[in-house]
């Protein structure tokens, strides 16, 4: 059995890979602190059988009913859970799904809070202040240099994607969740408080204005002037979205560019002005200091509104969306860049302050003393990876729909730590 101090588990790469990279390598350099990377999912049942880990660092936690959660806990009964909360700016319908919601959740994890507005959403779910991490964005770090240096510039993604460098580039990462979600994943949330009234206004929002946006960015990139990028969220794969063009639009633009390579990072960096819907990529945007803008064809729903929507321009016609080809750019993104550095970039470098955290977190948490007994006769693990009890199959973690580009080996993470270490040397 393999002795683990902070076992960090990814669920997105392309969200999460760049900040653990970055934190295992100052955790080596700074700290003498040695950081294991796994996949939440794709190593769940390798990790289980193999691993003994002190600290566990997790993408989320809402409930250890989650996805492979009670058999990570049931496995590692010892261990102490650290949640990074990777999503912390909840649109209305989110409020309530996306709280803790049972008692290990609530007062056996430590929760990191990007800001003071994140600590209040914690305590008034009943999570205790001792179990609350007051830090910032790590990712919005990740805007600012030396961090910036380490992504692939504009000159090199155009080579890799046949990308015209002298164009305007537009980056649209669309966050139209709902017109994909299923009615499995609905029932659940409603379980946990959610009003189905706001999730059938969703995805009808979501699934019509997809429609649209499809529609609109195939005709700007048709008229050539300009590079147009669309990116689909994480969760969402480049198939599905061919779908849905084929089957509720029709033929696209071949000269639209649908990539799901590369975070959405560099593309931000790389690009021009930023559009997109109601996603938080705006924000990173707009710390990027690009020109932003918010498309809404259809007004959003209630469900969906969200406080930092006001400091963004907007874009609800056609006719407004086709002239994001002239020279001209949609709006300034300084109000919410302001807002943004206030609420979560206001405690210092939340990269180092991470680092430091669980590193002082997993020397405090003492090895389990094993006795005689114990040695000569280990205690068993609950083998809860083998079969579902329910249902007698083989358990089945990792979904490559839901997580297209989420699979990596040891390799990714020993050179994407190499590459920090020569940024942040």
């Amino acid at each position: 059995m393999k002795k683990v101090s902070i076992l960090w588990l990814v669920e997105h790469v392309a969200r999460e890979l760049d900040v653990a990279c970055a934190v295992r390598h100052l955790a080596r350099k700074r700290h003498g602190v040695e950081l294991e990377i796994r996949n939440v999912y794709y190593h769940a049942k390798e990790l289980m059988q193999n691993a003994d880990p002190q600290t566990v660092i997790l993408p989320f936690f809402y409930t250890t009913t989650d996805l492979a959660y009670d058999d990570y806990i049931a496995t590692w009964p010892d261990a102490q859970y650290f949640n990074l909360s990777w999503e912390q700016i909840h649109y209305n319908a989110h409020v309530t799904i996306k709280a803790p919601s049972d008692d290990f959740a609530r007062k056996k994890v430590i929760h990191h809070a990007w800001g003071d507005f994140g600590k209040g959403y914690l305590l008034s779910h009943g999570v205790p202040e001792d179990h609350i991490f007051l830090n910032g964005n790590p990712t919005y770090q990740l805007y600012r240099q030396p961090y910036a240096s380490y992504f692939t510039g504009r000159e090199e993604l155009a080579k890799r994607y046949g990308l015209d460098p002298a164009k305007k580039w537009i980056f649209f990462p669309e966050n139209y969740r709902w017109a994909f979600v299923t009615q499995s994943k609905i029932d659940r949330w409603i379980s946990r408080g959610a009003e189905a009234s706001q999730f059938l206004a969703m995805r009808k929002f979501c699934h019509d204005s997809l429609v649209l946006i499809l529609q609109w960015c195939s005709e700007l990139a048709e008229e050539g002037k300009m590079e147009v990028i669309f990116r689909p969220r994480p969760a969402t794969n480049t198939a599905q979205i061919a779908a849905f063009a084929a089957e509720h639009v029709g033929p696209l633009s071949p000269r639209l560019r649908i990539l799901k390579d590369e975070s959405a990072r560099e593309w931000i960096l790389a690009s021009d002005t930023v559009v997109s819907s109601f996603s938080t990529t705006m924000i990173e945007a707009s710390i990027a200091g690009k020109e932003i803008a918010m498309v809404e064809p259809i007004a959003l729903p209630e469900a969906l509104d969200c406080d930092f929507y006001q400091y963004i321009p907007r874009l609800v016609r056609r006719e407004e969306f086709l002239a994001l080809a002239n020279p001209a750019v949609p709006g300034s993104s300084e109000r919410l860049r302001d807002w943004a550095t206030k609420q979560m970039l206001a405690y210092g470098d939340p990269i180092e302050n991470l680092t430091t955290y669980i590193c002082q977190l997993a020397s405090r948490q003492p090895a389990r003393r094993v006795g005689l007994l114990e040695r000569l006769s280990p205690r068993p693990r609950p083998q809860r990876w083998i079969k579902d009890a329910a249902t007698g199959k083989e358990k089945t973690y990792f979904n490559a729909a839901t997580h297209e580009n989420d699979i990596f080996d040891q390799e990714l993470v020993d050179r994407k730590t190499a590459r920090w270490a020569e940024i942040l040397a």
